[in-house]
């Protein structure tokens, strides 16, 4: 028997592989008959530079403003701030998707909050991407047309030379397949960028505004303005901006294990901080409180250096576009396309096909350049997604996702914690251990099916100490504490985390073996039921190797069920999973399928790491991502008040 998987139209499930499954007599054997399509990847200084330049958009401009709406010791603290916050949250995203097996933003959310957490994310990226577009194709419009000597109304003209500028470049641009070929026009971008910075602290009258401001010490003062430093906030925090396009550039990267990642990350933050802090300190010393929002509209019109600025900040606009299309792009595949490549965001794979990448392209650049063309202001609209899809793709999103995905030790904390009589209270499911019931087989938390490991907790033996009795005062007092520090939702999110990431277990093991293109990492499992039900003894477990090095000899086959149900009702192991043995013979079609693929790609230079977050976090941890969210919420508020602000 013969199976080839039939071409499929545009917005049908991908078929990079074609499988024959032949039975024969001897068993049954699989090959693959077409090879794997593979992603081009980059080094990691054009990794780096793929970043920046992800980074530093038209944002660059505006530093000098945010420093004069802050202060300039609040406005150098927010920079410094911003700066680190953006790499932590860019390290912790791709250690977090790392420790769960997925490759994507969507899949990372999806993991712990479902089919509701994959939705917000993948909005979120194209509200963030196509404002982008939509403003760098603006920005093009009017730097070009400025450039040529065109009038600012002669709006025909301005249109013109929009579409021939991004049509000859930008559109070409966008079409590459896959990130790393961006590489050369990210590392010119970086370069202009530089040099852009350097021309605005040239023209910019630093000796001339001291003397009519009164020197330094004057200057030095002015360094926290309470009425307005939300404003410099809501301008610095989305600056920075760049984790929606973070997965993609991470996969781009040649061996993208962590300690490469987070190199790339230190770099790019490094160099990021530094281009920000040089152009806002010398734009606002410059022009202190004449500072506009584009610093370039401060410089002379008759000045060839201004003029050439702005020229390349539209130059840095041809090269910033490809990011935000790619990250759209990637959205479209995602969403429109079925598939598990597609959903797990696999686009070389998906975007072979050069009507598809050349279609979803032109049709991303359409919907974006007509009203680029036609509107002269979208300011405020802009400024609103980016207020609320930054904020929820940057700082509350990795947040939630660390969170989520380590729900089950978190409560595990919160359980052993002083506010753990609260917790116990208030939750149902962890009271029968204090009553003398027998306790139910353990649920599938984040600290024993993911990363049970090779030092598996040593076993809590049940102890009949009579429980302490506390006074009414103090139990009022924890009551207070536990409302003050929001601990129902922070709990209420860790279990959706723990559930999701249950089924997520699940899920992944009856997958066929699929290496992933932000790298693999070495981790063990135990088996996990549907119900969140593991194995109580870690011998027993099923150990899972990495995929892209081994296939999964243990895998779960789907007999499981049926294992379950001829089992004594009265055996103890009835809550257990079933766990096949090593080496078992007639594993299912997709177990064989993958085994083979992964053949052909055991041949090929892979490189497997540690689980990055194979220890249990700590509260340390978990403060770190509550700051993310809280300072997420901040940033959006922040956001929507200095739009209130300037309106």
């Amino acid at each position: 028997m013969t199976r080839t998987a039939p071409p499929s139209p545009f917005f049908r499930p991908s078929t990079p592989h074609v499988v024959v499954v032949r039975q024969s007599p001897g068993g049954t054997r699989t090959t693959v008959s077409q090879k794997e399509v593979h992603e081009h990847k980059s080094t990691m200084l054009g990794c780096t530079a793929n970043l920046v330049n992800a980074i530093v958009g038209s944002g660059i401009v505006g530093i000098p403003y945010a420093i004069q709406q802050a202060g300039f010791g609040a406005g150098l603290f927010l920079i410094l701030l911003c700066a680190v916050i953006t790499e932590k949250s860019l390290r912790l995203l791709i250690s977090t998707a790392k420790h769960v097996h997925c490759p994507s933003y969507e899949t990372a959310m999806e993991a712990p909050f479902g089919v509701a957490g994959f939705r917000f994310v993948a909005i979120n990226m194209f509200v963030m991407a196509y404002g982008a577009m939509l403003s760098y194709l603006m920005i093009v419009k009017d730097s070009f047309s400025v450039m040529i000597g065109i009038e600012t109304d002669d709006f025909p003209m301005k249109r013109a030379v929009l579409l021939l500028v991004s049509i000859l470049i930008m559109v070409p641009l966008s079409s590459q397949r896959d990130m790393a070929d961006l590489a050369w026009t990210s590392r010119l971008s970086v370069i202009i960028d530089t040099v852009l910075v350097g021309l605005v602290a040239w023209n910019a009258p630093i000796e001339e505004s001291f003397q009519n401001r009164g020197g330094w010490p004057a200057v030095l003062i002015d360094t926290f303005h309470a009425d307005t430093i939300f404003v410099g906030l809501g301008v610095l925090s989305f600056a920075f901006v760049c984790q929606h396009s973070a997965f993609i550039i991470a996969g781009s990267l040649d061996r993208p294990t962590v300690a490469r990642w987070s190199i790339v990350t230190r770099n790019a933050l490094i160099l990021c901080a530094c281009l920000a802090t040089t152009c806002g300190v010398s734009g606002y010393l410059g022009y202190l409180d004449k500072t506009q929002g584009n610093i370039l509209n401060n410089l002379s019109v008759d000045s060839f250096s201004a003029n050439a600025a702005r020229g390349m900040l539209g130059c840095t606009m041809l090269f910033v576009y490809p990011l935000e299309s790619f990250v759209a792009r990637h959205v479209c595949v995602v969403l429109l396309f079925s598939g598990r490549r597609a959903h797990e965001g696999e686009d070389s794979a998906i975007l072979n096909r050069r009507d598809r990448r050349i279609g979803l392209t032109v049709l991303l650049y359409l919907i974006a350049v007509i009203p680029a063309a036609f509107f002269e202001d979208l300011g405020s609209v802009l400024a609103a997604t980016g207020a609320v899809g930054g904020s929820c793709l940057s700082y509350i999103g990795p947040g939630l996702v660390y969170f989520g995905v380590h729900g089950g030790r978190f409560l595990e904390l919160v359980d052993a914690s002083w506010l753990g009589s609260v917790w116990r209270t208030n939750n149902k499911s962890t009271a029968d251990r204090h009553t003398g019931q027998s306790s139910r087989p353990t649920l599938a938390v984040e600290t024993t099916p993911l990363v049970a490991g090779q030092n598996d907790p040593p076993k809590q033996e049940k102890t009949s100490e009579p429980l302490v009795q506390e006074s009414l005062l103090f139990s009022i007092l924890k009551r207070i504490v536990w409302y003050i520090l929001w601990m129902p939702f922070w709990c209420s999110i860790a279990k959706i985390g723990r559930r999701g990431l249950t089924s997520h277990i699940y899920d992944l093991a009856l997958k066929s073996p699929h290496p992933i293109r932000i790298g693999e990492v070495e981790y063990h499992r135990v088996a996990v039921s549907r119900k969140g039900y593991i194995d109580a003894d870690p011998e027993e477990a099923a150990v899972l190797r990495p995929s892209s090095q081994h296939a999964f000899d243990d895998a779960y086959l789907p007999m499981l069920a049926k294992e379950q149900q001829q089992r004594p009702k009265n055996s103890s192991m009835l809550n257990r999973p079933f766990v096949p043995s090593a080496g078992r013979e007639g594993q299912g079609i997709n177990q064989q399928i993958g085994k083979k693929l992964l053949e052909q790609q055991r041949q090929q230079e892979t490189t497997v790491e540690p689980d990055p977050q194979e220890d249990p976090p700590t509260w340390v941890d978990f403060g770190i991502a509550i700051f993310l969210v809280l300072f997420g919420v901040l940033a959006m508020l922040a956001g929507l008040i200095s739009l209130y602000i300037k309106g």
